[in-house]
């Protein structure tokens, strides 16, 4: 499932460069205010449903069943509200905006928002049945029509209007596809939902949901405070530094889907010694990926900035380098251990507390510290919420707070981060990385020199290290061939 995300990831952000590249700045501001409007709505109406498909699809069949086909009409009924809504109330929401340039686009974002709801659900379906591999494939196959269709739209000149339309046509399919597999997996009937079934889903998915929607004051607030006090242009440089890393939220995704099902099935039987390895694990995992993408890249975070998106985003590099801030909170992120127990309440209180904070620091951090005052304001939140966190997971798993955390492990990941940052330190000094040659050379050397740490270290598992010999043998075999196949082929005939 990591590979199919992966890819998918990959053609969304080479896609986000291209248009970055290759739009007017303002036109760029217009299409991230367009899909930040899309992730607003998505969050205000999916009423906590299609989080709540990972815990209710544990049942026996015939109540998965029953709890999917209630929540798919109540998400397009949703979808359908939040449409009308969207035309309806666009003098309303278009306040949230400087420069209001998203009014003209009101009928393409009504059927853009409104798929976009429902068709969230079957990468969900795929994922809770343990069906990783046809989740990946899903994944890859839906990024790369998307990717595909708007790169065609941006060619053919048919601006932000054409790429939602593009997006809708992906998202659409997507839909069609959804009833398709859940009818063939006898996971929808047309009988009346029974009332005990709602109340046992309301009652997991409103707290949830409402949890959500109060964390959107923490999550968006910084995207709306931008949005509604400088002009579109700026909004671009400001969405530019607020990109998200490469791969990590595909990774973080993908391992807090697999621990929320095997930690709901721990819980139940009490395992706290699997439940803590389970825990450690996937803070492992995020650790190795995040530490040192973090350390690598406020080194290099001005030159990679300028390479990718060209000299006119160069005022976003302070917003990037504070935005990268949220890669060492997400690696120890334990916010789906809750979910795991079904204690969404205290999500509500713990998205609560983090929005109160992200608000309250808004009204002085920006006017400090300009834009990256903006994104400074969530990492703070993030902070607190940790801390409330750490507190909660200790008590649901009876755990202690050291336990929870695998300090030490952290410890080894961030001591080969540092250790591997030396090279790129030193070609910095020199003035070397504004040459892109030299900066990839610097990455590699940093990488080369991270996973040997990581071994030496005894970061890596028994399997893994194993897995890493093989990938070696086969690189090697592949490498002999080819360059046997040289070798024949340049012979004199």
């Amino acid at each position: 499932m990591v590979a199919g995300r992966t890819v998918g990831f990959i053609c969304r952000f080479a896609l986000a460069v291209f248009l970055a590249r290759h739009l007017a700045q303002v036109e760029f501001g217009v299409y991230k205010q367009a899909f930040l409007l899309q992730s607003t709505f998505i969050m205000l109406l999916d009423l906590g449903l299609p989080a709540s498909l990972y815990y209710f699809l544990q049942q026996d069949g015939e109540a998965r069943r029953q709890y999917v086909s209630q929540s798919l009409p109540m998400l397009a009924l949703a979808g359908i509200v939040g449409g009308v809504a969207v035309v309806v109330g666009a003098p309303w929401w278009g306040e949230a905006f400087y420069e209001n340039r998203l009014g003209a686009l009101t009928s393409q974002l009504a059927v853009f928002l409104g798929s976009t709801l429902l068709s969230t659900v079957l990468e969900v379906i795929f994922i809770a049945r343990q069906r990783a591999g046809q989740a990946a494939i899903v994944y890859c196959v839906s990024d790369l029509a998307m990717a595909a269709l708007v790169l065609g739209t941006v060619l053919a000149d048919g601006g932000v209007a054409g790429i939602l339309e593009a997006v809708t046509f992906v998202q659409g399919a997507r839909i069609i596809a959804l009833v398709l597999y859940a009818r063939r997996a006898g996971l929808l009937s047309v009988s009346r939902p029974s009332w005990e079934s709602l109340q046992r889903q309301w009652n997991y998915a409103i707290p949830f949901w409402a949890g959500h929607i109060v964390e959107l004051f923490a999550v968006a607030a910084p995207q709306y405070y931008v949005s509604g006090r400088y002009d579109t242009q700026t909004y671009a440089v400001f969405a530019v530094g607020s990109t998200s890393v490469p791969f990590v939220d595909v990774l973080y995704n993908t391992i807090v889907s697999i621990v929320v099902v095997q930690v709901t099935r721990l819980a139940r039987v009490g395992a706290q010694d699997q439940i803590r390895d389970t825990l450690g694990n996937g803070i492992r995992l995020m650790a190795v990926a995040c530490l040192p993408l973090f350390v690598l890249l406020e080194l290099v975070a001005g030159d990679v900035i300028v390479l990718l998106y060209t000299q006119r985003f160069a005022d976003a590099v302070p917003v990037f380098r504070v935005s990268l801030l949220a890669l060492p909170l997400l690696a120890t992120q334990l916010e789906y251990v809750p979910r795991a127990y079904g204690d969404t309440r205290f999500l509500f209180l713990m998205c609560a507390i983090r929005g109160v904070v992200c608000v309250g620091c808004l009204t002085v951090l920006p006017q400090t510290f300009g834009l990256p005052g903006a994104p400074l304001a969530f990492i703070l939140a993030l902070v607190a919420s940790h801390l409330v966190l750490l507190v909660r997971v200790s008590r649901l798993t009876g755990l202690r707070y050291v336990e929870v955390w695998p300090l030490g492990m952290l410890g080894r990941i961030l001591a080969a981060s540092l250790a591997s940052a030396i090279p790129v330190v030193l070609l910095k000094s020199m003035g070397l990385l504004a040459f892109w040659p030299v900066l990839a050379a610097a990455s590699v050397a940093f990488a080369v020199t991270y996973g040997m740490a990581l071994w030496r270290l005894q970061v890596l598992s028994g399997d893994e290290k194993e897995a890493v010999r093989a990938l070696v043998r086969r690189l090697a075999v592949l490498g002999g061939f080819l360059a046997g196949r040289e070798a024949i082929g340049g012979r004199p005939r």
